[in-house]
């Protein structure tokens, strides 16, 4: 704690240059093509596997390191009594490089009917996600070798956080409004409820600055902006939704190919989440004599290290999806579909932040998720076996992001089974 205070008293600007946590696409928007071979009902399983390799996030994006260089430099003369020299130069610019990536594996299920001219649809999944911080190969070789002989009782799960649940529920009540032999319109409503709540709770734990506590709650505040970071989303972080959508199925060349195109708006409601916000710089880089005033030295904290945590009334950006596909059989049994998918999310708003501090004293912009869009393509086939009264469904597809912006950057495979009837 000596050390970090002789690094603290350098620092000339705040650490954080954003709080946000990084995102990626909902399982509910997560495969793009509808139950493209249920007519008037059915069930599907969708078995996928989601890997985000580039979550829009890093070490140098998020903390302003390069303008706090003389803290650095001394934080490096401090590790030279632990490591190398060589290696406490070096070991700053692999702390840079740091990226968080995510793994998704579960099944999303598609259960729909048709009563009359109204269509009912229901859509929820059950998944497994890892996110943690990653370095490539080469760089982690290099860090295991400087901390060869450090502390065995180090876990390397410190690194990485799971959850485990049900993502979100969608369900659709839509009406073929339009049913010609070539050409059919359904509109209607959806709503999302989230059930991800159910097996996963807040993101992380709010805390307290406090300098008469601060050494203590060092270790604390640290865990709690990892989970911040670290933790997967299974849903929406407890937002209902409701919207409307638009599905059009156009027959080409006498059945041969078909042109199906789906637009959705959903507009996600308020809900409490704790979330971290930066202070606004009111005083000067930190005069040593002066932290000794627990008030000055509680007040600089949080304005250059640690971001407070706070609970805050958000109110998430719309959202917007259109998906575009092209689909013909082969031969009896075999259907290929490929297509494009657009994502886009609208920059989220705080509502109500729960404290009794001035408002305007805080970084807001530096918290909020800003607007975020994603364009993929994707390819899928299915294998239909009629059978008495109903088809039998196997199929498999993936999709790749073409670019992405505020999203991260990811690509599906699945393998689809289900009945139709």
């Amino acid at each position: 704690f000596n050390k970090l205070i002789e690094v603290i008293e350098l620092i000339e600007t705040p650490l954080w240059n954003k709080t946000k946590p990084p995102k990626g696409r909902d399982t509910l928007y997560l495969i793009p093509h509808r139950i493209s071979s249920l007519e008037y009902g059915g069930l599907i399983f969708n078995l996928f596997f989601n890997f985000t390799d580039k979550m829009g996030f890093s070490i140098k994006e998020v903390l302003k390191l390069d303008e706090n260089k003389d803290a650095l430099d001394k934080f490096t003369k401090a590790l030279i009594s632990e490591l190398k020299p060589e290696e406490a130069s070096s070991l700053i610019p692999l702390f840079k490089k740091l990226t968080i990536k995510e793994v998704k594996l579960g099944g999303l299920m598609q259960l729909g009917f048709t009563t009359g001219p109204f269509r009912i649809e229901i859509d929820s999944s059950l998944q497994y996600s890892a996110r943690g911080f990653w370095l490539d190969k080469k760089d982690q070789a290099r860090i295991a070798e400087m901390f060869y002989d450090a502390d065995s009782t180090f876990d390397d799960k410190e690194l990485y956080k799971t959850t485990f649940g049900m993502g979100d529920t969608r369900v659709k009540v839509g009406l073929n409004s339009l049913n010609m032999s070539n050409f059919q319109i359904d509109v209607g409503l959806e709503g999302i409820v989230p059930t991800s709540k159910l097996s996963t709770g807040d993101r992380f734990k709010q805390y307290e600055i406090n300098y008469d506590n601060f050494q203590n709650d060092i270790p604390d505040i640290l865990r709690s902006i990892r989970d911040n970071l670290l933790t997967p989303q299974l849903g929406n972080n407890g937002h209902y939704g409701l919207g409307c959508y638009v599905e059009t199925k156009i027959d080409i060349f006498h059945n041969t190919l078909h042109l199906w195109n789906r637009a959705s708006f959903d507009n996600l409601f308020s809900a409490k989440e704790n979330r971290l916000i930066p202070s606004k710089q009111t005083i000067d880089q930190v005069e040593v004599w002066r932290l000794i005033d627990p008030e000055y030295a509680t007040l600089f904290i949080k304005e250059y290290i640690f971001p407070p945590s706070y609970r805050v009334s958000v109110q998430p950006g719309d959202v917007i999806n259109f998906v575009s596909t092209l689909s013909f059989k082969i031969g009896k049994r075999w259907n290929f579909a490929t297509g494009y998918d657009y994502y886009h999310q609208q920059e989220e708003q705080f509502e109500t932040i729960y404290t009794t501090e001035d408002i305007s004293s805080l970084k807001i912009k530096d918290a909020i998720s800003n607007s975020a869009t994603q364009h993929k393509i994707f390819a899928e086939t299915n294998y239909i076996q009629k059978q008495k009264g109903w088809d039998l469904i196997l199929g498999v597809g993936g999709d790749y992001t073409v670019s992405s912006k505020n999203l991260g950057h990811d690509w599906t495979i699945f393998a689809r089974l289900g009945m139709a009837f």
